[in-house]
């Protein structure tokens, strides 16, 4: 593939919800530019896009894939993303690493309830943004209402910049509001003819409506408008560049990707009026001193690339995904990243369509390349020059919060477990895991239940390892709530020295949050100083293993006050295990209560459901705190929150999402405590067996 100039670049990514037809979109590009023979279907399972096993059997885009599409002299670099809430870590690199993120409407449906998540996040990007309402030659196809729903639930200033000719099963063609020319797809190619004769009347109306939201984008061009009542064709193309660009104009388009209507039209609007990476606002980075510096798209300016996204290929290993901000990167090229400190050889950059590769020579400032067998480099870094310093500033990607727990089937497995774990991690920053070394178990986190899954297919599909999905343990505590005394007396005689330690213990409650305190109140030399860190260190080894369900015990104090000793069979060890004794005695009479973690939950989603969502937080035994403007806060037990995802897209149409933080610990209601102390000993039997 040959290299562009940057005012010869356009960079775009297509976010919608699942279904909506991104990927049949990019299908179509790739067709009409002739970059392929023919048009993929992910119905069929032979998209080109969509090539990844588990994306084939599940007949939907679960990777962000960027597809290059050479159209009329220029390089469009198209990003298709997935439209499922779990991968939406894979939109968020997207719509940071492009220009114009394009939202696709479904024609039958509307604005569907994920888009408005995917739209909030694009708003936070700062970059362009328009509108693409596919299906419009569908049976069911309203556009009028698909553009009403666009400005009821997303953008109530988005503006058409097309007018479709025909309706629904009768759709063949596009208007374009700005050139004033009519587009029409006869036999699978585009056909330019004029606006057609019954439709004059209200494309003239439409494009003065057009006319008037370009102006009122741009001072100037607003002032021009109204002296002359007319703006020229160089204005609009200018105006509209600079009000994408700026997120001040968000225009509306209309086709059919499936049956490749429109395509080629939208393509040459790209090429002709979306801002090219030298129209857009300057990148905001961090110089060598730390301070915030603005990168302008340079090709002959210090070099300045970011790390969107990374995936692994099964024929050339792990593969990163680049954006050029600045300078130029050149095959071959030793480049510095700053985040890790370290050079790395550019050996062949690439783009990708598909499964094939190509070589390119180079990347300028503005356009979109990748690069395979780094040694260094990971997602959300910098390469720039070593003596420029310049740190482009991080994707802010959403944190994972579905916990589940691993099991590896096989000791090999096992072996190998944490390796393909830490790949995986590399490659998606919303997925995470670590051990949990009270319960000896490893956890994933990710976005939802169905991320996790696709991650553990590839677990296995990638690096041979097999586990078993499953509810992680719930870090319960325990806790006295009176004082108690008791004696713990250990006596073994067996021939020559024997067993000797003998101390009394009494146990206090400390308030929330106490920790652990333990006092040395031995007068008169009943136990020799010698022997007391035996004792303490007996009550905290006890003190792991409660007396209810054999969780910690917190906020407690212990004094050691009496006891007795033998001089030739007392030991450290006797004491030790005397202390023990004394501290399980003690225990069973302190009134011990068990406690569960409570988090913070923050719910996103739309006013509609706050009500159901409520009454969802009552009965996972959740206390609202809060319910202001699409959030909700509470406060509710950990316990209650496995699988809590799948029931929020649920409540939600798939619209809500939720970020949760460890609040406090809580008193398990009697009933409830009950049943964690009978799970846990059943628990306990079962490994004995």
């Amino acid at each position: 593939m040959k290299t562009y100039d940057t005012a010869q670049i356009r960079n775009i990514s297509l976010i919608g919800a699942k279904g909506v037809g991104k990927t049949s979109f990019v299908e179509a590009a790739l067709f009409v530019s002739g970059a392929t023979g023919r048009m993929g279907r992910v119905d069929e399972g032979n998209s080109i896009i969509d090539y990844d096993q588990i994306e084939i059997a599940r007949q939907q885009s679960i990777f962000s894939k960027v597809a290059p599409v050479e159209w009329q002299q220029h390089k469009i670099n198209i990003i298709d993303t997935p439209g499922y809430s779990d991968f939406i870590g894979e939109a968020v690199g997207a719509m940071n690493a492009v220009d114009v993120n394009v939202f696709v409407v479904d024609a039958i449906s509307g604005v569907e309830t994920p888009s408005k998540r995917l739209y909030n996040h694009a708003k936070n990007c700062g970059k362009g943004r328009v509108f693409f309402i596919n299906k419009a030659d569908a049976e069911r196809a309203n556009v009028e209402a698909a553009v009403a729903s666009i400005d009821k639930e997303l953008e109530s200033s988005a503006t058409l910049f097309q007018m479709p000719i025909g309706e629904k099963t009768h759709f063949k063609g596009v208007v374009d509001l700005l050139n004033m020319k009519a587009y029409v797809n006869e036999g699978g190619k585009l056909k330019e003819t004029d606006v057609p004769a019954d439709m004059a009347d209200s494309v003239k109306e439409k494009r003065t409506s057009l006319m008037e939201s370009i102006a009122e984008s741009d001072e100037a061009l607003l002032e021009k408008y109204l002296e002359a009542g007319e703006l020229s064709e160089d204005d609009l193309k200018r105006g509209t560049a600079k009000g994408i660009a700026l997120g001040q104009l968000t225009p509306i388009f209309i086709g059919s990707a499936y049956n490749n209507i429109g395509i080629d039209a939208f393509l040459s609007f790209v090429n002709n009026n979306f801002p090219s990476p030298i129209d857009m606002p300057p990148v905001k980075a961090k110089g060598p001193d730390g301070n915030e510096i603005e990168v302008k798209p340079d090709p002959n300016g210090t070099l300045a690339a970011h790390i969107f996204k990374t995936t692994s290929d099964h024929g050339i290993g792990d593969v990163f995904f680049f954006r050029v901000y600045s300078g130029t990167v050149n095959s071959g090229d030793d480049v510095y990243n700053i985040n890790q400190s370290s050079a790395e050889r550019m050996g062949h950059l690439i783009n990708m369509k598909g499964k094939e590769r190509m070589e390119v020579s180079s990347a300028p400032a503005g356009d979109i390349a990748a690069i395979a067998k780094l040694k260094y480099s990971s997602i959300n870094e910098t390469f720039t020059a070593k003596n420029g310093s310049i740190t482009v500033e991080p994707i802010n990607f959403p944190k994972p919060v579905v916990p589940l727990a691993v099991i590896p089937k096989t000791k090999k497995d096992q072996d190998k477990l944490g390796i393909g774990l830490s790949k995986l991690a590399e490659i998606d920053p919303t997925f995470a895991y670590h051990v949990d070394k009270e319960f000896s178990e490893t956890i994933v986190t990710g976005m939802g239940e169905v991320q996790i899954k696709v991650m553990v297919k590839r677990l296995l599909d990638r690096y041979g390892v097999e586990v078993e999905l499953g509810k992680p343990h719930i870090p319960y505590r325990e806790k006295i709530t009176k004082k108690s005394e008791k004696q713990g007396k250990h006596k073994k005689q067996s021939g020559g020295h024997g067993q000797y330690g003998d101390c009394w213990l009494s146990l206090e409650p400390l308030p929330t949050g106490g920790g652990f305190e333990f006092v040395n109140a031995i007068v008169g030399g009943s136990i020799p100083t010698k022997y007391i860190p035996a004792v303490e260190k007996g009550v905290r080894e006890s003190m792991k293993k409660g007396a209810l369900a054999g969780y910690p015990v917190v906020d407690l104090k212990v004094t050691v006050y009496d006891g007795s000793y033998h001089d030739v069979d007392s030991s450290d060890m006797s004491f030790q295990i005397a202390g023990a004794m004394a501290f399980k005695n003690a225990m069973k009479d302190a009134g011990p209560q068990l406690l569960e973690p409570v988090v913070e939950l923050e719910i996103y989603a739309p006013q509609d459901y706050m009500g159901d969502l409520s009454s969802d937080i009552s009965q996972r035994r959740g206390r609202v705190s809060g319910m202001d403007a699409g959030i909700l806060t509470a406060k509710v037990p950990m316990a209650e929150l496995y699988q809590y995802s799948a029931s929020l897209k649920s409540i939600t149409s798939g619209a809500g999402t939720y970020s949760m933080e460890f609040s406090h610990y809580d008193v398990v209601p009697a009933h409830i405590a009950q049943k964690v102390v009978d799970e846990t000993q059943k628990e306990t039997e079962e490994k004995k067996d």
